[in-house]
């Protein structure tokens, strides 16, 4: 078996691509809008599942748990959508890249839900709204390869524009799109953790399943990473 750099060269290569592989023309291209979309205005302060404060990053790192046994309690979506806009916030302000490559977006199918309406809730780094009842939703089974997934009080998919990313920077834009849709949950999710909250974050959300609800064309809005997030299982370690 060949062992030297020049097999890794190729793949190496592709990822640092600047290429565009379309038509580069997706400035005059644009994710499909939300003609009936309720804003959501004020989402306070959001308060977690008690009055105690979040857990530091240490401690919240030292109790984490990706779990897919959840409590059946609903969750404050208003702290899910605080914490969702702040991570996508940061995403813009870090990053300086949403003239160049597009915004993140994040949609929150919230299935338990206090506080507001259960349904769907778009999220950008500057506003929050309400797309559609839970109703709209269908089975949410249907929306991540193991069903275990619709188990939680929600779902959380991050959305990128591919289309804008090729156009600025080929492959190097696709693999940049995929570093920001990742740091973005990831901040989402340890910060729900932080919040005695509990999830797991996966790659099998089934896109195709709410296509037309989040108006995903696969390319201008393309769903990349999800998370559950849910109030802990009162027994999360069964005996065996």
């Amino acid at each position: 078996m060949r062992t030297d750099s020049s097999l890794m060269e190729p793949l190496l290569d592709a990822f640092t691509e600047r290429t565009p592989t379309g038509d580069g023309r997706a400035a005059e291209r644009a994710p499909m809008p939300f003609a009936d979309a309720v804003p959501v205005t004020d989402t306070g302060t959001g308060a977690g599942p008690d009055a105690r404060p979040p857990l530091d990053l240490h401690d919240t790192l030292q109790a984490r748990r990706s779990t897919l046994r959840y409590g059946d309690a609903p969750v404050r979506t208003d702290l899910v959508l605080r914490l969702l806009g702040e991570a996508l916030a940061r995403d813009t302000a870090d990053w300086a890249l949403d003239d160049a490559m597009g915004p993140l977006e994040a949609f929150v199918f919230a299935l338990r839900s206090e506080g507001r309406p259960a349904g769907v809730y778009r999220v950008t780094a500057g506003e929050t709204s309400f797309l559609a009842p839970a109703s709209a939703i269908g089975d949410p089974e249907l929306m991540g390869v193991q069903r275990e997934f619709a188990d939680g009080a929600g779902i959380v998919t991050v959305c990128v524009n591919l289309d804008a990313a090729d156009s600025w920077a080929g492959a190097h834009g696709f693999r940049l799109a995929a570093v920001r849709a990742s740091m973005a949950l990831y901040d989402f999710h340890l910060r729900c953790q932080s919040h005695r909250l509990a999830g797991t974050v996966f790659g099998g959300f089934i896109g195709a399943s709410v296509r037309n609800l989040i108006q995903s064309d696969g390319t201008t809005r393309h769903p990349l990473l999800s998370a559950t997030y849910a109030h802990p299982h009162p027994h999360p370690h069964p005996a065996a």
